[in-house]
C-alpha cells in the first residue's frame, strides 16, 4: 500500500493573514533625527601597526610578567619533585647501611 503525502494548503495561511490585518494597530510614528555636532558621518582610518611593532610591543610589556610567573611556576615545579626524590636517596642510603652492616 502506497504512503500518502500530506500537502499543506498554503491558501488557508493567506485567508488568515488577510483577516488579521485589521486586528494590528497602525502606529504613527513622529521620529525625528538628533544632530550630533562633533559627528562628521565618516570612517576614522586605523592606524595599522607592523608585525614588528606589535611583536616589540608584547615582548617589552607582557613577555617579562608572562617568563616570571612561568619561572615561578617551574621551580615550584621541580621543587615539589625534588622533595620526594631526596626523601628516597635518604631511604635508600639507610636502606644501604643496614645492609651493609649484616
Amino acid at each position: 500500500m502506497k504512503t500518502t503525502i500530506e500537502q499543506n494548503n498554503l491558501s488557508r495561511r493567506a485567508d488568515v493573514a488577510e483577516r488579521n490585518a485589521g486586528a494590528f494597530p497602525s502606529i504613527d510614528c513622529n521620529y525625528q533625527t538628533v544632530a550630533l555636532p562633533s559627528y562628521r558621518g565618516s570612517c576614522l582610518r586605523p592606524r595599522f601597526s607592523s608585525f614588528r611593532n606589535i611583536s616589540g610591543e608584547y615582548f617589552r610589556n607582557e613577555a617579562r610578567n608572562e617568563f616570571r610567573v612561568e619561572a615561578a611556576a617551574f621551580i615550584a615545579i621541580i621543587i615539589t619533585a625534588a622533595i620526594p626524590i631526596l626523601n628516597n636517596m635518604h631511604a635508600l642510603a639507610d636502606f644501604l647501611r643496614v645492609i651493609s652492616a649484616l
